[in-house]
């Protein structure tokens, strides 16, 4: 007997339930019903207007995977093992139709709905096309049997989302048809994969649904290249790119399943959640294809992949000098966050302009990667927590690119100004050199110690021309995690003051793992004598000339350290013509108050003289103002100068929220009290800034 041969096939919705003598069967081993109406369902019937409205002609909305046995000379099972959600869902869509037939007198239209696609009417024992889960079964069922009052259980899914459907589809019955809205679910079209006993199709469902092996986003996005093209283009097609990309990315799934949430995240300069790639994926596809065609699509998804091979996994012996040093310096920082906005300008590195040119030179590409890098180092030195920059990247390449604007000869100040200047003050920023300092100086470094050791291993490579091998070297502590008595007598101190010591950036080094285990807690003596025994390290210089190691060792080396974080790891702003600067001034009876404001971040910096108004009886009113001017005055910003409280020096103020702005603060500071910056402040024209057209009127 020949072996039945099954193969996937492209079907309309309406196309997938006409045909009678089959049903569909959930299997009692399949999880619930679990999809819900604000979210997957709502999605569906985002679909379905999408197309009845003409933005696109079909849509994709998935895979099916189902047992196909014949189970009578008439009928035959399709027992789903992947499409369950979906396939319920298309069947309580057709019944709000019908339910919506029955109302509006077309009784017999929604008879012949219900005898092509509901039911098969020549088998009384299989009757309904649909067998749902014994889980769902009563609530369907009262649905299937029109009891919808008396069912109870409201707060089901298969309940809540019927109810959705319907009124949805009754709310698109004001403006189409019926026969619109049920040729419009047809264009709707899911790929259906039957398989046979011989396919083995339990293994085939605990591969998708078993805990930690279900289908990942890059098996789903395969299937959907792949499955359309027919015929021997389609091994063509899987050899010449997807093979390709599984050898540029890996061939682990999980790993494609990153790669495609950062190319797709590139593509629409947007953050993608994990469990949203496919769908965002497949939207853009359906976007694109008709212009670019399915090769097409094929190709830009090579060229994405060839980029992330070159940033994250290519020898770089062959990449031009300056871009070459830059990715070896990113490869060692423990980030893929950017990598969207990465693959993005390294392909505009690869693409030619029409003279022939790359769109931006490798120099350019290169002081990217380094400004990056000194902007996660500083910030990863600084103990910046990195939640704060998780979904940043893909709204940064999308800032950056519009103001380029085609022409990118500045893109290098548009990436600074738009990651630093902008940021100043805000939980993405940037710590400048008096706030590295400041969060350095006393911190337990060895909390940082991933950051620390790409510091360290810049520092000992700098201007040193004999090579190092890092892969045997720690970093060890010079004053001993376990100190002696002796220690404390070789140092003076007590206990307290020792641990406030121990992990401070100075007291940390880079030792050879063999004299890491030898240093162990031994007085200064001997571990001085341990570490000149490691000459080649030239960042122990200084420590083994010293004849003892001292708690003023520890401050100064910190100091010297934090100096080098600076110029080996410089802050970077644009260039000052890059800024947007407008003078600004506040004149309120007796006080009188100069400032620049900067519309790029929204901050406001006052100029040294500026008067400030006393807070008089009413300070309790504005606990708020009164904290900021407590700390102002603390520091000596704001002084009394006999004359009047003025500021003794420029200070700026930031605004913490995206895209708000200081003014408010910046006038509530000087004027004490509730102010609206936008009006308080006046241009050099003498008009509020909120009459100023061309400025972002944010909040504050």
């Amino acid at each position: 007997m020949t072996q039945q041969v099954y193969v996937p096939a492209r079907v309309g919705l309406m196309d997938l339930l006409m045909t009678n003598g089959t049903q569909f069967v959930i299997p009692a081993y399949q999880r619930n019903y679990t999809w819900q109406y604000n979210k997957e369902v709502k999605l569906l019937i985002d679909d379905i207007k999408r197309v009845l409205k003409g933005e696109c002609d079909r849509h994709f909305i998935g895979i099916m995977i189902c047992l196909d046995r014949p189970i009578s000379a008439m009928m035959r099972e399709r027992s789903v093992i992947d499409g369950q959600q979906r396939l319920t869902t298309i069947f309580l869509l057709l019944y709000a139709v019908k339910y919506l037939m029955i109302e509006n007198g077309m009784e017999a239209d929604a008879n012949m709905l219900e005898n092509q696609y509901l039911i098969n009417p020549y088998d009384k024992t299989n009757r309904f096309k649909l067998k749902p889960l014994v889980s769902d079964d009563a609530v369907y069922q009262k649905i299937v049997n029109g009891d919808i009052d008396s069912i109870d259980e409201k707060d089901s899914n298969v309940y809540l989302n019927f109810v959705y459907i319907r009124n949805e589809i009754s709310s698109l019955m004001n403006t189409y048809t019926i026969n619109d809205i049920l040729m419009t679910i047809n264009k709707l079209y899911l790929v259906i994969v039957p398989v046979g006993e011989d396919d083995y199709p339990q293994k085939i469902f605990e591969s998708i649904n078993a805990t930690g092996s279900k289908l990942t986003a890059s098996d789903l996005i395969r299937n959907f290249l792949l499955m359309p093209i027919k015929g021997e283009k389609q091994d063509e097609y899987y050899e010449k790119y997807w093979k390709k990309l599984e050898e540029l990315i890996d061939r682990d799934s999980k790993k494609l399943e990153a790669f495609f949430r950062f190319f797709i995240m590139a593509k629409k300069m947007m953050m993608v959640n994990k469990n949203a790639v496919y769908a965002a994926f497949t939207k853009w596809y359906e976007e694109n294809v008709e212009e670019m065609k399915p090769e097409g699509i094929f190709k830009e998804i090579d060229i994405y992949a060839k980029c992330f091979y070159i940033i994250y996994k290519k020898d770089t012996s062959s990449l031009p000098s300056p871009l070459k040093q830059a990715i070896i310096e990113f490869r060692l920082l423990p980030s893929d966050m950017p990598a969207p906005m990465l693959m993005e300008f390294y392909r505009m590195y690869l693409e030619k302009n029409s003279e022939g040119k790359s769109l931006i030179t490798n120099t350019q590409l290169a002081d990217i990667f380094n400004v990056l890098n000194s902007y996660l180092l500083r910030r990863g030195l600084s103990g910046y927590p990195t939640s704060d920059i998780t979904r940043y990247f893909p709204y940064l390449l999308k800032d950056v690119l519009n103001e380029c604007n085609g022409n990118y000869s500045n893109i290098v100040d548009i990436f600074k100004k738009n990651l630093i200047n902008r940021n100043k003050g805000k939980n993405q920023e940037m710590p400048d050199n008096k706030k590295l300092r400041e969060r350095i100086i006393n911190a337990n470094m060895y909390n940082a110690i991933s950051y620390l050791r790409i510091f360290f291993r810049k520092l000992e490579s700098d201007k040193n021309p004999a090579p190092v091998d890092f892969n045997k070297l720690n970093i060890e502590h010079i004053m001993p995690q376990t100190p002696t008595k002796e220690w404390y007598d070789a140092l003076g101190v007590d206990k307290e003051t020792y641990e406030e010591n121990l992990n401070r950036l100075g007291n940390l080094t880079f030792a050879a793992k063999v004299d890491n285990s030898k240093m162990s807690n031994k007085v200064w003596e001997y571990k001085n004598i341990i570490l000149k025994s490691t000459m080649h390290l030239k960042m122990n210089y200084e420590i083994i000339s010293k004849d003892k190691w001292l708690i003023s060792d520890i401050n100064e080396r910190t100091e010297q350290l934090i100096n080098e974080i600076n110029r080996l790891y410089p802050y970077y702003e644009a260039k000052d013509a890059m800024i947007e600067k407008m003078p600004i001034f506040i004149d309120n009876d007796n006080y009188y108050a100069e400032a620049i404001f900067y519309p790029d971040n929204g901050s406001v910096e006052i100029l040294q003289g500026s008067d400030v108004c006393p807070s008089g009886n009413n300070s309790e009113l504005y606990p708020d103002v009164e904290e900021i001017r407590q700390y102002l005055i603390d520091e000596g910003i704001i002084v009394d100068t006999g004359n009047g409280m003025r500021f003794s020096q420029n200070y700026t103020f930031y605004s913490k929220r995206t895209n708000a702005t200081a003014l408010s603060m910046a006038a509530e500071v000087i004027l004490h009290g509730s102010k609206n910056g936008w009006i308080m402040w006046r241009t050099k024209n003498g008009l509020p800034l909120s009459m100023i057209d061309g400025i972002k009127k944010g909040g504050d």
